[in-house]
């Protein structure tokens, strides 16, 4: 049994700790003899344990529970007597003189070397007995093997055909649930996909006329509420987009797209989303890093960076109470390979994280104090999403932290270095732009067409608006526009149908084919394709604004370009 192998290892440990002990008390090997004898006694009492109950069970042979109950030098007494002694001489905060740690020693010493031999005679009486065991076995095996003949012979008639059938049942459930899987598959998929729709929606209504706001006479506060209405929008439209990745990619469908982004931009602009949060704790939020002269410019997954960033630092400003958290920026290069590695800390002086809870606390639905998440709230899902994207950028996170001295988790994940930036205009820029153009605006929204038609006019644009598929047909028949922003989800006649029927009147009145970019809150990849394959040339996804569909239009007309519009004057 395990339990006696376990028994011997700790008792031989043991009783060579002991012998040196009581030669030399008081000499420093005895103080490490002391320590190997805490660490044996540690697996002897488990062994202990194991073997009481196997006894009282009567799991051991004949012979070996005799050895284990016999009156004169019963093992298991004397086990018990040396684990105390064992815990005498090894416990620190017993003085022990020098003679009583000696006579102490020798005593344990003594039952030991009596009580190695007992338990072998029991190990052999299991051999024994395992080994009558196992020749019982073949017998019963031949018997058996005998008896296995006569079925088959019986279950050929009775069992064969009847087995059949049920296999053809049980291949036809399997079947059924398969089936089921999918389309629990597909609800699902169409569920997110309805609710990304709806949400995004309004939202573009929302960041829209938020974007339409800051074109006015606004005050300096003014400005900032709408910059921070804006940002929480924003990371609304992020989470939304984060749980249609966290979807694809528990079904390994996730795919991101590097961009070019200023991580030292994108760091501030998560500390001016949660600064009022902060502020209301009474708690300093700020970013540690040098403006670095541009080179915070890189080329990486910033959505998913972006996404990580914002769930540390909320984690970091909801479990701090008092003190501060800190975004600190790095930049590590590899010196043999010259690999760009950022490097985003985000450190706060909250309670900290146990050492127990580290191992877990990545996991989906894991806590690391769940009384402190009920006053605060939080599902557990943060850092699990955390893991995941860091994951998927081929990153790295660690959390560094001791209980009651705060906490650090630590992003690391490669970059490139960013393509030069004079090519393009900057979107800050792309707003004040005019372009001289006649949009159709094609959707059953009112504050979509308001929002959108706002942006074109603010270009210079003509607008006409189409409240569905086949008023936008004709509409673009009759007005003949430079360009078709078509919704997709629309009454009547949808945006997919209403781009087949242009494309089919095009081609058959070999007329040149009219720009038309989808516009849409349907945001996954698949109905980017089918905008494509409708005849769309580009697609786009609510929420929008207004640097985006200037970069939209400035992409169909790339030799046409275009003229800032001039700065009004007011007189005084």
């Amino acid at each position: 049994m395990s339990a006696l192998d376990e028994a011997f290892v700790s008792l031989a440990e043991m009783s060579l700790a002991f012998e040196r002990i009581q030669r030399n008390p008081t000499s420093q090997k005895a103080i490490v003899e002391r320590s190997r004898i805490r660490l044996s006694a540690r697996s002897a009492a488990g062994a202990l344990t194991e073997l009481k109950l196997a006894s009282s069970r009567s799991a051991f042979s004949a012979r070996g529970q005799k050895i284990l109950a016999q009156p004169s030098l019963n093992p298991l007494a004397e086990f018990d007597d040396i684990l105390f002694m064992s815990k005498v001489l090894a416990d620190p905060q017993r003085q022990n003189s020098v003679p009583k740690s000696a006579k102490t020693a020798a005593l344990a010493s003594d039952l030991t070397r009596r009580l190695i031999p007992v338990l072998m005679q029991v190990k052999e009486a299991e051999v024994r007995a395992s080994q009558i065991a196992s020749k019982r076995q073949v017998v019963y095996a031949i018997i058996a093997a005998l008896t296995g003949v006569c079925g088959v012979l019986v279950a050929a008639k009775y069992v064969y055909f009847p087995m059949e059938r049920f296999i053809i049942k049980a291949q036809s459930k399997i079947e059924e649930s398969r089936r089921r899987a999918e389309a629990a598959s597909e609800a699902k998929s169409v569920f997110l996909a309805t609710m990304s729709h709806e949400i995004r929606t309004p939202l573009n209504g929302v960041l829209g006329l938020a974007e339409l706001l800051m074109d006015t006479e606004l005050g300096d506060q003014q400005r900032h509420m709408i910059r921070i209405m804006k940002a929480s929008g924003n990371s609304l439209l992020r989470i939304i987009n984060d749980v249609l990745d966290l979807s694809k990619a528990e079904a390994g469908k996730l795919e991101l797209e590097a961009e070019v982004f200023d991580a030292h931009s994108l760091c501030q602009e998560v500390i001016d989303l949660f600064l009022p949060q902060a502020r209301s704790k009474n708690i300093s939020l700020g970013l540690a890093a040098d403006p670095g002269n541009g080179r915070w410019r890189v080329s990486g997954y910033s959505t998913a960076v972006r996404q990580i960033v914002v769930n540390l630092v909320s984690n970091a400003v909801k479990f701090t109470e008092r003190g501060s958290v800190v975004i600190d920026l790095k930049e590590e290069t590899a010196e043999t390979t010259g690999m760009r590695t950022l490097r985003i800390a985000v450190r706060d002086t909250g309670n900290g994280v146990p050492q127990e809870a580290k191992e877990s606390i990545f996991e989906q639905f894991t806590q690391a104090d769940a009384s402190r998440t009920a006053r605060v709230g939080g599902t557990g899902l943060g850092l699990a999403i955390t893991r995941k994207l860091t994951e998927a950028i081929n990153g790295r996170i660690y959390l560094e932290s001791t209980a009651g001295s705060g906490s650090e988790f630590i992003l690391e994940f490669p970059v490139e270095n960013a393509p030069a930036a004079a090519a393009e205009p900057d979107s800050a820029h792309m707003t004040s732009f005019t372009f001289s153009k006649k949009v159709l605006v094609a959707d059953d929204n009112r504050v979509n067409q308001i929002v959108v038609v706002k942006f074109l006019e603010g270009m210079g644009c003509a607008t006409k608006v189409a409240a569905n598929g086949a008023e936008a047909v004709e509409l673009e028949n009759s007005w003949s526009p430079d360009l078709v922003l078509m919704d997709v989800r629309m009454p009547e006649m949808d945006g997919l149908d209403a781009t087949r029927a242009i494309r089919a009147k095009e081609l058959e009145g070999r007329l040149p084919a009219v720009p038309i970019i989808g516009l849409s809150a349907n945001a996954m990849r698949e109905d980017h394709d089918a905008g494509i394959s409708a005849g769309m040339c580009d697609y786009l996804s609510k929420p929008i604004n207004k640097a985006k569909l200037a970069n939209a239009l400035a992409r169909l007309w790339p030799n046409e370009h275009y003229k800032p519009k001039e700065a009004t004057v007011r007189c005084a």
